[in-house]
């Protein structure tokens, strides 16, 4: 009968665990691992049970007969070979206890336990067994035992195959008998080598084959130890994605750098959308195109608010000054006009009030937004520093005077639009009806006496604000509106004939008709230019007019002709700046039409975004292909021409030669005070230290014409003393028409139109050229 054997629970845990080990090597601790190894290792029931399964699995024999080693005392039996496969009967040898791994230390009364002496088999009975290569140098002398020095050499691989878990036994006998009997450390060393073996168990049994896990290897293989094996196809794959990581990491950080170095920021808070249209004389900010100025003007208008004129003040300064360093044309021209004027009310004088028309420019301010503040308000608030060293350089010389009366602007902010023209219109009406200033949203207190209006140029705001202004009797100053049509208007409808007492029209700067007349002449002599192409926008009153002038004064000369007109309406179709402009397509579609026709030269009275698109357009062609570009009207902004430099460099292109006529330009001064004072305050209080102040590229017309403007006015005030003898504003309008003097924007010399219309008779335009290095010079 046989009974079934059941194994011990310590044998059971560990043959579970290492069979849960084969399956799944990471679902089973280490610690169980090892603790089961070492059981299977010292368990003589375990040896007997592991090396009958690999004796009848692998088939192996081993051909050395072993024997017993006595002891003085208590002996242990080596672990038995493997048994020799069954007999053609079935029958099997009687299979010995196995002995533990490593012997421990025996009394010296225990008795040496017999060996079983395998039966050596047949030789057509044993399989080829693969044995390693000091079994097959053993196996020639199994019978002699092998000294320390041998087994020390061998010892490495001795614990390789007890941590791999391999039949030690069957592959190093000699080892094991060895271990047995050596008292001079051999055992010890074992001990160091196994630890060893442990330590690398880990990565030497699963070798990387994850090409991440590769790449984590490379960058962290300085701070782990040893050697770690790994797939070479996930050691190339993972090398290939780091260097490709690399790559763009260090190409996206040169891109951040460069863009960073090219492209300042200095704008890094957000900031609200300035005030729109309405009157101010500090309680509203227009001008937002410097960010850090901004914030200043708006602490000072909480300071003026709760009558801490002092730290108004002090803001306002700070204001100015914060536009100094500014690199994209901002200005601190608003903050100067409204410190100035807080200094007269702090006067206490009685004063003249003037309003300063100008166009902030729509849009929003958010540095974050869709649009670009720079070109929303650089552009457009130059004119204010004219108005500001008008207004500064009469109050100067009055305040020689005890309570002399002074002068004070308020700035009315139009955005560019016909409605908030008409707004603005208005509500300047109301103040020659006797409507207190404080009324309007103004610092301003009581009633003062409406000298004039300068600005609401270009010339179809002019055209809207008219009929309000001949009704209220208010002069207006527009050296900035030089379309033809106007004086037609005015000189034509019989409304203007009946005005209030004290209403004119007063443009002391050169039409549109000069400018073209000028521009032609320099074709022809200059740019020897004998075949002409016209652009203009047959909606705009001012354009038709300058493209028909150059078209009358040009077809004059011998030997030329105009050899296309194209057409480009700005209407329905806005900018990013909120401005209008012609549909590209359009335009570069007439471009083409006219270069069929090989004109040497296109005039180009149209707005200034449409004149750089066909700039950039001419640019991509052949240098012996692009036609000359010249461009006239009252639409020019010099310093927007001045960006094309830049951009033709960073595209590679050469840009075509580049020509504006226009009304006026800074000009070195003469011997004149007030060209002297001009130009020293504007160099003192606004222009960038190192800067040649007063050339052409420093100051855009509208500053100058302003500047004239004011200065105009306040030399018909005069050195008045009492606040008596200021003029009304008819006869203001009589003290105007007998200035003469050189103003910055050129000789003024005014004469009268049926004593509404008053224009000078010395105004004279400039031919503007580009140059390759952006610099804008006058040519002619």
């Amino acid at each position: 009968m046989v009974t079934e054997e059941r194994l011990p629970p310590a044998c059971a845990f560990a043959a579970s665990v290492l069979a849960e080990y084969a399956v799944d090597p990471d679902a089973v601790p280490e610690e169980a691992v090892e603790a089961a190894q070492q059981h299977m290792a010292s368990c003589a029931r375990c040896v007997q049970a592991n090396a009958s399964s690999m004796g009848a699995r692998k088939k192996k024999r081993v051909r050395r007969v072993a024997e017993t080693t006595p002891f003085n005392g208590t002996t242990q039996t080596l672990v038995q070979e493997p048994l020799s496969p069954p007999t053609e009967t079935g029958a099997r040898l009687p299979m010995p206890s196995p002995t533990p791994l490593l012997p421990e230390k025996v009394s010296p009364t225990a008795q040496a336990a017999p060996r079983v002496q395998p039966e050596t088999p047949s030789p057509a009975t044993v399989a080829p067994v693969a044995t390693p290569a000091h079994a097959q140098s053993s196996s020639t002398d199994a019978s002699l035992p092998i000294d320390c020095q041998q087994c020390r050499q061998l010892l490495p691989e001795y614990a390789e195959a007890m941590d791999s878990g391999q039949s030690i036994v069957q592959l190093y006998p000699e080892v094991q008998e060895h271990l047995l009997t050596c008292e001079s450390g051999c055992l010890i060393l074992l001990d160091l080598f196994r630890q060893e073996a442990k330590a690398t168990r880990k990565y030497r049994r699963r070798p990387v084959r994850d090409p991440f896990s590769a790449i984590g290897w490379e960058v962290s293989g300085f701070f782990r130890a040893g050697q770690v094996p790994m797939s070479p196809k996930a050691l190339s794959y993972g090398t290939l994605l780091l260097l490709l990581l690399i790559a763009s990491l260090s190409t996206y950080l040169g891109y951040q750098w460069e863009y960073a170095r090219t492209h300042p920021v200095s704008h890094v808070h957000l900031i609200p959308t300035p005030d729109g249209v309405g009157l101010s004389d500090g309680l509203k900010i227009y001008d937002a195109c410097n960010a850090s100025s901004y914030r200043f003007k708006r602490d000072a208008v909480q300071a003026m608010q709760n009558g801490k004129n002092q730290q108004a003040d002090a803001q306002l300064t700070a204001a100015m000054n914060a536009s100094l360093t500014d690199t994209t044309g901002c200005n601190g021209a608003e903050a100067a006009i409204y410190r100035e004027d807080l200094r007269v009310r702090q006067s206490e004088r009685p004063y003249g009030v003037v309003i300063v028309s100008f166009d902030s420019g729509p849009g929003n301010a958010d540095p974050q937004g869709g649009t670009d503040r720079h070109i929303l308000y650089a552009a457009y608030t130059q004119e204010l520093i004219g108005a500001f060293i008008g207004q500064q350089s009469y109050n100067a010389a009055q305040m020689q005077t005890p309570d002399a009366p002074l002068l004070y602007l308020v700035l009315a902010n139009t955005i560019g639009e016909e409605q908030g023209a008409l707004q603005i219109a208005n509500t300047i009406s109301t103040i020659t009806s006797g409507t207190p200033l404080q009324n309007l949203g103004l610092l301003a207190q009581g009633n003062h006496p409406l000298e004039g209006v300068l600005g609401f140029g270009p010339s179809s705001l002019t055209r809207v604000v008219l009929p309000i202004l001949c009704q209220a009797g208010i002069p207006l100053l527009v050296p900035t509106a030089t379309g033809l049509f106007i004086v037609d208007l005015l000189q034509q409808t019989s409304l203007y004939h009946h005005c209030t007492p004290g209403f004119a029209f007063i443009r002391f700067s050169p039409d549109d008709a000069r400018q073209s007349q000028l521009g032609a002449q320099y074709a022809y002599n200059q740019l020897h230019v004998h075949n002409a192409a016209i652009f203009y926008d047959p909606s705009n009153p001012s354009s038709a007019d300058s493209a028909q002038g150059f078209l009358q004064n040009f077809t004059s000369y011998p030997h030329t002709r105009i050899v296309a007109q194209e057409t480009a309406v700005a209407s329905g179709l806005l900018t990013a700046d909120g401005r209008p402009q012609a549909p590209r397509s359009i335009l570069l579609a007439g471009l083409n039409d006219a270069l069929q026709a090989k004109p040497d030269l296109i005039f180009a009275p149209l707005l200034t975004n449409d004149v750089i698109t066909l700039a950039q357009a001419i640019a991509r062609l052949p240098q012996k292909q692009q036609p000359i570009l010249l461009i006239g009207g009252e639409f020019v902004q010099p310093a927007a021409l001045q960006e094309l430099v830049q951009w033709s460099r960073q595209q590679q292109l050469l840009l075509p030669r580049v020509f504006v006529s226009i009304s006026s330009a800074a000009r070195p001064p003469n011997d004149t005070p007030w060209q002297k004072q001009f130009y020293a305050n504007f160099c003192t209080s606004f222009a960038r230290p190192g800067s040649f102040c007063s050339g052409a590229a420093a100051l855009d017309q509208g500053a100058l014409l302003f500047g004239d403007g004011i200065e105009m006015i306040a030399q018909a005030l005069g050195p008045i003393k009492t606040v008596s003898e200021l003029p009304t504003t008819t006869q203001l309008v009589k003290h105007i028409l007998a200035e003469r003097f050189d103003g910055v924007s050129c000789p003024i010399a005014l004469h009268t139109n049926d004593g509404v219309v008053i224009t000078s008779t010395r105004a004279l335009p400039v031919i503007l050229g580009l140059q390759s290095d952006g610099n804008i010079q006058i040519v002619g």
